[in-house]
């Protein structure tokens, strides 16, 4: 196929999707990361097959320049790989590093370096990366301590992902500490708190505000970030479902389009639609929508070029499938398509915008 300015072939997109694998903790039957072609006027999603057998690739990141793939293994002792996307959308090792703990659960990649998470021992590691996206073997490991009201969850430090709220830190929420830990320079510089039982979870930064899902109280934290301090003002949190559920629902992920912030709520199986208010200050609870599938964990936005529509597409782990989502061009709310892609164990979906893309790999339906 010819070249292609929108990352498409035959104006499809290509996501990439991880899953977990026999060999990962927990385990799944997955094969790893596969490929899966997106029409974006339709919703419709075709299999491409899988793209890489890895075990336990539960979260994924990309770095454009050059175009790299990295995913967490997921398992008691954790590593992170990163693999070369080519034109035909395959991806080829580059290499593996250890993660400095078990349970990795979150990669980010900005610029010349790589964040990973590692939930079971609270440990957060940054990579530099070497001009060709590899692993250079340079890492630094950075420990916490301290514990939480929720004795079952957070008995100790559990970081869980992290965030780039400016050029020059990271926010790493910590679900076993009701914590944002910040890191600048290499270095752990201080904390935001958050209140007691929260179990920060994802964060999504808006300007300079943060959004942070609350896996344990299910409830979405705004807080006013501050680049010269290091610092954010808590400002108050709202309902994730729009109506009280902790202990019955447990947000996931957390994603900003600008004017609307989005929440997977695993339980009530949603998608909760945000308004933003008072210029971020302020979140409105707009919309409840069905998730297309049990225990949404992770989704994404597939934004529309030109005359194409915004879409959510997301993982659905406990119904083995992909559900597409189109959003309202006024609302903001996401509407069911009713297509799905059955996949087993799907728990984080990647778009990747690469140009010269030619299909590849099968073409179930």
């Amino acid at each position: 196929m010819g070249e292609s300015a929108d990352s498409s072939v035959d104006g499809k997109r290509l996501l990439l999707v991880g899953t977990y694998t026999p060999d990962s903790d927990p385990p799944g039957e997955g094969e790893g990361i596969y490929r899966v072609w997106f029409d974006p006027m339709t919703g419709e999603m075709t299999h491409g097959g899988a793209a890489a057998r890895t075990p336990g690739p539960s979260f994924l990141a990309f770095r454009e320049d050059p175009p790299t793939v990295y995913a967490v293994n997921e398992r008691e002792k954790g590593t992170v790989t990163a693999f070369r996307i080519d034109g035909a959308a395959g991806l080829t090792e580059l290499g593996q590093s250890p993660t400095g703990g078990g349970s990795p659960c979150h990669v980010l990649a900005r610029g010349s370096e790589l964040a990973v998470t590692n939930y079971a021992n609270g440990v957060a590691t940054l990579y530099a990366l070497a001009e060709d996206g590899s692993l250079d073997g340079t890492a630094a490991e950075f420990a916490h301590s301290g514990s939480g009201p929720v004795t079952d969850r957070q008995e100790g430090p559990h970081a869980h992902s992290t965030a780039a709220p400016d050029d020059h830190h990271l926010l790493v929420a910590d679900l076993g500490t009701d914590e944002l830990r910040v890191l600048r320079g290499g270095e752990e510089v201080g904390a935001v708190s958050l209140p007691p039982g929260t179990g920060p979870r994802h964060t999504a930064v808006l300007g300079e505000y943060l959004y942070v899902a609350g896996e344990l109280d299910s409830r979405v934290h705004v807080l006013r970030w501050n680049p010269d301090e290091g610092t954010a003002e808590h400002l108050g949190s709202v309902e994730a479902t729009g109506e009280e559920a902790a202990g019955e629902n447990f947000p996931a992920e957390i994603l900003s389009n600008g004017d609307h912030v989005y929440v997977s709520n695993r339980g009530a199986d949603t998608i909760a639609t945000f308004a933003v208010r008072d210029g971020g200050a302020r979140l409105e609870h707009v919309a409840d929508t069905p998730a297309g599938g049990p225990w949404p964990r992770n989704f994404t936005v597939v934004r529309g070029h030109r005359e194409e529509p915004d879409h959510l597409v997301v993982a659905a782990q406990n119904g083995g499938s992909l559900a597409s989502l189109l959003l309202d061009p006024g609302t903001g709310v996401p509407a069911d398509t009713g297509h799905r892609l059955r996949l087993p164990v799907p728990v984080c979906v990647l778009p990747v915008p690469i140009t010269r893309i030619r299909r590849a790999g099968g073409t179930r339906g």
